[in-house]
C-alpha cells in the first residue's frame, strides 16, 4: 500500500501545488520543531529550504523508509550544512562530535528555553543542547517525536543496532551534562527520562500561507 505522504509528493512533484500545500501543512510543524531547539534563528528559512529540496529532489522513497523519517533525514542534512558554515574554519565539524553550544558559545534562548517552566526545565535543556548533534537528535525523536528506532536510523543514515547504542549513550551524556550543571542534581536525574518526554517543544507558528 502506497504511503499517502508519498503519493503527495509525487504529485507535487509532477506540479501539483494543491498537493504540494496539503503537504506542507501537514508535516510543517515537525520540520520547525526539528530546527527550533538547535538554532537561535534562520529556523524559517531552513524549514522552507527541506521543503523545497523534497520537492526539487528526485530520490524514491523506500517503503520500509516512510515519509517522515525521509523528511527529517532531509532536514538534517541542511543543518549540518548551515552549522558547518558558522563553525570554525580550523576545524572538521562532525554531528557526531560536536554541539550546537560548541558552534556559539551563546546562541541564545531556545523557543523551548523561552516556554521552560522552572530552573529544571531550563537546565535540561542547556543539557540536551550540549550534546554532540546526532545525540540531541535521537532523543529528541525518541522522546518528542516518537519515533521508531528503524526511523530514527533512516533519519541519521545508520543501522538500528547502531541507534539503539546511540539511545544508551545519549542518554548517559545527558545524566553527566545535569550533574555538571545541577547545584543538586539528583532529584532531576531519578526522574530525567519523565522530565525529557515532557519538556514543551518549540513554538510553532502558523503554516504560511
Amino acid at each position: 500500500m502506497t504511503d499517502p505522504d508519498v503519493e503527495l509528493l509525487e504529485r507535487w512533484r509532477g506540479g501539483d501545488e494543491a498537493a504540494g500545500n496539503r503537504l506542507v501543512r501537514l508535516h510543517f510543524s515537525a520540520v520547525y520543531r526539528f530546527f527550533g531547539n538547535k538554532i537561535p534563528e534562520g529556523v524559517a528559512d531552513l524549514t522552507q529550504l527541506t521543503f523545497l529540496a523534497l520537492v526539487e529532489s528526485r530520490d524514491r522513497i523506500e517503503a520500509h523508509t516512510g515519509f517522515r523519517a525521509y523528511l527529517l533525514g532531509v532536514a538534517r542534512h541542511k543543518l549540518i550544512h548551515h552549522l558547518r558554515g558558522r563553525y570554525r574554519t580550523d576545524a572538521v565539524f562532525s554531528p557526531e562530535h560536536v554541539s550546537v553550544l560548541d558552534i556559539e558559545a551563546d546562541p541564545g534562548p531556545s523557543p523551548t528555553h523561552r516556554l521552560a517552566e522552572d530552573q529544571e526545565r531550563q537546565l535540561l535543556d542547556t543539557a540536551l543542547r550540549s550534546l554532540p548533534l546526532d545525540h540531541q537528535i535521537t532523543l529528541e525523536l525518541y522522546y518528542w517525536d516518537e519515533m521508531s528506532v528503524a526511523e530514527i536510523a533512516t533519519v541519521l543514515e545508520r543501522s538500528p543496532g547502531a541507534i539503539k547504542s546511540r539511545l544508551f549513550r545519549a542518554r548517559q551524556l545527558l545524566a553527566a551534562q545535569v550533574e555538571r550543571l545541577a547545584r543538586d542534581p539528583e532529584p532531576l536525574l531519578s526522574r530525567l527520562e519523565d522530565e525529557l518526554g515532557s519538556m514543551r517543544r518549540p513554538t510553532v507558528p502558523p503554516v504560511p500561507d
